[in-house]
């Protein structure tokens, strides 16, 4: 077995990535989440028609899972009626909205175009630690405090 400088083997590795971490959500709830959140602040409330459409999936789907996130306790929603966040998912998805315009400003950093920085984003804001973003925080508040150096990084990355 070929071992790396730290002595573990990339198998090892890859092993060790793929091992599930404990998460309180699950990536999908997540977006159904930031869905919501996104609704209400643009057109003021949220439908599960909505949901459906911009998610990709079927209203049965939504419905499904919009009774999973009412019983814990994410949302308010009566039949029929619009969907409202509580105090725990409008939290819920501060955090995930956060996390999203951190990585497509990083991603931004790099050059790369909008549309590819938002769906890139959303393949990435599920599994990234949270000190790992933290330090993405930093090299992006670095960044913004040197313009001078990260024009030369640039160049220099080009060369």
């Amino acid at each position: 077995m070929a071992k790396t400088r730290n002595g573990r083997s990339q198998l090892a590795k890859l092993a060790s990535a793929h091992r599930p971490s404990p998460r309180l959500q699950t990536p999908r709830k997540e977006d159904y989440v930031e869905i919501i959140y996104e609704l209400i602040r643009e057109k003021g409330f949220a439908k599960p028609v909505d949901i459906a459409n911009h998610l990709h999936v079927t209203p049965p789907t939504v419905t499904g899972m919009l009774d999973g996130l009412r019983r814990e306790g994410l949302i308010v929603h009566e039949k029929y009626g619009g969907i409202a966040l509580t105090a725990r998912g409008s939290a819920m998805a501060e955090t995930i909205g956060e996390r999203h315009a951190l990585l497509v400003n990083f991603l931004r950093l790099f050059g790369v175009q909008e549309a590819t920085a938002q769906k890139d984003t959303e393949g990435l804001e599920h599994y990234v630690a949270p000190g790992t973003l933290e330090q993405l925080a930093r090299l992006i508040d670095y960044v913004k405090a040197n313009p001078d150096w990260w024009s030369q990084f640039k160049k220099q990355s080009k060369a």
